[in-house]
């Protein structure tokens, strides 16, 4: 057998299609699989713990200097403890807040999709009643009745 008989698909005739269609199915099932894995939990566990890993560095940092008789001895303190501190916990309140975002977004997209569902079916409803009308006015069934006149004028 040669390599092109290998790669003919048999139901398609080209070659090589069914080897394409597999890695876009195989693609679209990596994608769910990304989608599925909740990214807000994702997010949440490292903002919690670096905001308490700030609030654990400013108090021995504060813990240090209140137990040192001279200011010089305390500035070690505050630039270990108070600033790396302080940046830890803007950094674990940063991350909640773009998990806060991901979830009004989420959210968001899906009530936007539940809209345009709905005004899709709506308007797959009147199309159909338009065409059942015409179709009823084409077999020469007679005039048209309230109801698809109300029907029509929407």
């Amino acid at each position: 057998m040669s390599s092109a008989e290998l790669t003919e698909d048999r139901t398609f005739g080209e070659p090589g299609l069914a080897r394409r269609l597999r890695f876009r199915e195989s693609l679209g099932r990596l994608a769910q699989r990304g989608q599925a894995i909740d990214l807000l939990k994702v997010v949440l566990v490292p903002a919690a713990v670096l905001i308490v890993a700030g609030i654990g560095f400013m108090y021995f940092g504060w813990y240090g200097a209140a137990h040192t008789a001279r200011q010089i001895e305390q500035a070690p303190y505050l630039v270990s403890g108070g600033i790396f501190g302080l940046a830890l916990v803007i950094l674990g309140g940063l991350l909640l807040a773009s998990a806060f975002w991901m979830t009004v977004l989420r959210r968001f997209a899906e009530e936007a999709e539940e809209r345009s569902s709905a005004q899709l079916r709506a308007l797959e409803e009147r199309l159909d009643a338009l065409i059942a009308d015409r179709a009823t006015a084409s077999n020469g069934a007679g005039s048209r009745t309230t109801r698809s006149r109300a029907a029509a004028k929407r």
